[in-house]
């Protein structure tokens, strides 16, 4: 029995999967499935709208990797897309299902390409409102990321004017110290 070098994914200990992760370069995507094509339509970051000719029975990774290879994105794992099913709620697109068999006309379905992002803003939004209880340590770490997102590195005049202006977790006030000197620390 051939015993197979592990590679980035397994070693992090993620299951084999059907589709190309971006973390192992050397691999290439599977070949476009033959048969009838269909254009889609991908609203891409910038919100304008590029189409993409794809097989029927081509899964939503070989879409994404359409869409990333025209966009000359290196990490493909970081996106997702979206598309509004017919109960009006937004959905992802399954990366192993047929595109045809998730969208309903996919020549009239706009396909969103979204930065996974949106964990981080609900953890955010979640601290503001208080639905997100930790203790101050972690309160003040977490915001100490956000600033560093927001702001760049480590000034500490912006920082604390930053930090006056913006309203990030209940007890803002008690915590401001705290807060910047772990920004301090995001390098």
């Amino acid at each position: 029995m051939v015993e197979r070098e592990p590679t980035r994914v397994t070693r992090l200990g993620a299951p084999d999967t059907l589709g190309v992760s971006t973390l192992d370069p050397g691999l290439r995507p599977p070949a476009m499935p033959p048969g009838r094509r269909v254009t889609v339509r991908v609203r891409m970051l910038d919100d304008t709208e590029e189409l993409f000719d794809v097989s029927q029975r081509a899964s939503g990774r070989v879409l994404l990797n359409l869409v990333c290879a025209h966009m000359n994105l290196i990490e493909g794992d970081y996106f997702g897309l979206e598309f509004q099913d017919p109960h009006k709620m937004m959905v992802w697109l399954d990366l192993i299902k047929p595109i045809v068999k998730q969208l309903r006309r996919p020549k009239h379905t706009v396909l969103r390409l979204v930065v996974k992002y949106l964990f981080a803003l609900q953890v955010k939004q979640d601290l503001a409102g208080g639905q997100l209880t930790c203790n101050d340590s972690s309160s003040a770490l977490m915001v100490s990321h956000v600033i560093q997102s927001e702001i760049g590195d480590f000034e500490g005049s912006l920082s604390r004017s930053h930090l006056l202006n913006n309203s990030y977790i209940p007890d803002q006030m008690a915590l401001m110290d705290r807060i910047m000197e772990n920004h301090s620390k995001h390098t």
